[in-house]
């Protein structure tokens, strides 16, 4: 057997190991450890039983240079405290079996940070370097951020860390982008990994947007029932000092693409990660498209208007957060207020009122951080999405679920302790 053919072998058996849960040995030579996706581009995974997803984005540490004086608004041990609480799901009935990264793990793209983020990640992401435990860990399904791409916009470093990763361009490039199929009681989904950022792909992109027409042609792109689209920046965004949505065009102009291929009505959702809280967005209503952000991964804590103009996304009028999410966080932010005390303007910005009145409301990331974790259950047509609320005491809570089925399309639901306070009382 040639060295070349020894290695590819060699590089197989390894990447085999970790799909079946078990850990090869690295390599003294690697420049970063290997881990591995959880489907390759064009993957038709059959599943006997539902899907169990752990979602989050923005686990990256503190960037001074982007960051600025956001760096002074991260909540100490945030990132560690959501890891663990992804690792302590995993270990009971009806954990995760997979993790869905939206980009941002790193602080740049240098072997270094990969390095950290395999020690950041050791307990949950399945790994060349083994776990200290041997416990099996998650294979993951990783989204291209721009943090991913600093200094290195080839994606040299990610390539590296996850060999198996995107569709295959050729001449050793590193494509940021793929699709796989998930079957299971009866109905498929498939799932869209895309890169958003137009101008730093350059080329690349053309070849993107060709990649997309063909993977979804509908002679030739196969069946399926409902389609979601994982990609870093998203279309509609109220994260932000000023929301900024549809940063660059490119967003938009993906969503635009693959609705005009497959017909508006088989999109069922956009997920995100963007800027570093979470929010959901039904802008045409439970029938529509879900935009869900779950950029709150514990860095830099950004701030969330509860609504905002959308013209730079095409819109005419005001997007909101979804009601049952919106009054969900206000609670967490009443309780909050009772037992630590929060400062009167960040009550008052939430609800708009005092010196706040007649402009947007919104939630204050530097004292109320919106971060956490969000589970998703995939079975048969239907699939659900909860969110575990990380509180200023530090526990994590799940708040908040959306569900969508054929038949009543995205259904939002408030958990824990009930209350009877309804959404028109959310302004005060």
């Amino acid at each position: 057997m040639g060295s070349s053919a020894w290695g590819r072998w060699a590089a197989g058996v390894a990447a085999c190991l970790v799909v079946l849960g078990v850990d090869a040995g690295s390599q003294a030579d690697d420049k970063a450890p290997k881990h591995s996706i959880f489907a390759d581009d064009g993957a038709k995974l059959e599943l006997a039983a539902p899907l169990r997803l752990a979602l989050v984005g923005n686990t990256r540490g503190v960037v001074a240079t982007a960051d600025g004086a956001r760096a002074a608004k991260v909540k100490a041990g945030s990132t560690k405290l959501i890891i663990a609480d992804i690792a302590a799901a995993m270990a009971a009935e009806g954990g995760p079996q997979a993790l869905v990264h939206l980009g941002d793990g790193v602080e740049s793209g240098a072997a270094g940070d990969w390095r950290q983020l395999d020690k950041r990640w050791i307990e949950v992401l399945a790994s060349s370097t083994p776990h200290p435990q041997g416990k099996p860990r998650l294979k993951a399904i990783w989204v291209a951020g721009d943090r991913e791409a600093a200094g290195d916009e080839r994606y040299v470093g990610l390539g590296e860390a996850f060999p198996e990763i995107g569709a295959d361009i050729g001449y050793q490039r590193v494509a940021t982008w793929s699709a796989f199929d998930l079957s299971q009681g009866g109905a498929t989904w498939r799932f869209l990994v895309l890169d958003p950022a137009k101008d730093r792909l350059g080329s690349r992109w053309t070849e993107q947007l060709g990649w997309i027409k063909r993977t979804l042609d509908p002679k030739t792109g196969g069946k399926y029932d409902g389609l979601v689209i994982l990609m870093h920046d998203p279309v509609l965004d109220l994260g932000g000092k000023t929301p900024a949505m549809n940063v660059g065009g490119g967003p938009a102009e993906l969503v635009d693409l693959v609705e005009g291929t497959i017909g508006v009505s088989r999109l069922r959702a956009v997920i995100s990660a963007g800027h570093h809280t979470h929010q959901v967005l039904l802008p045409d209503g439970p029938l529509g498209t879900l935009h869900l952000g779950v950029g709150g991964g514990g860095a830099p804590a950004d701030d969330l208007s509860r609504w905002a103009a959308a013209d730079a996304a095409g819109r005419a009028v005001d997007v909101p957060l979804e009601p049952i999410f919106d009054l969900a966080l206000m609670e967490q932010l009443d309780r909050a207020n009772r037992a630590e005390g929060l400062p009167p303007n960040v009550v008052d910005q939430a609800k708009a009122r005092g010196a706040f009145e007649g402009f947007t409301a919104g939630y204050a990331g530097g004292a109320f951080p919106i971060q956490g974790w969000w589970s998703a259950t995939l079975a048969g047509n239907s699939l659900e999405l909860r969110f575990h609320y990380l509180k200023l005491d530090g526990s994590l809570e799940p708040i908040y679920q959306v569900t969508y089925t054929p038949q009543r399309g995205w259904a939002p639901t408030k958990l824990g302790a009930k209350t009877t306070r309804s959404a028109a009382e959310l302004v005060e």
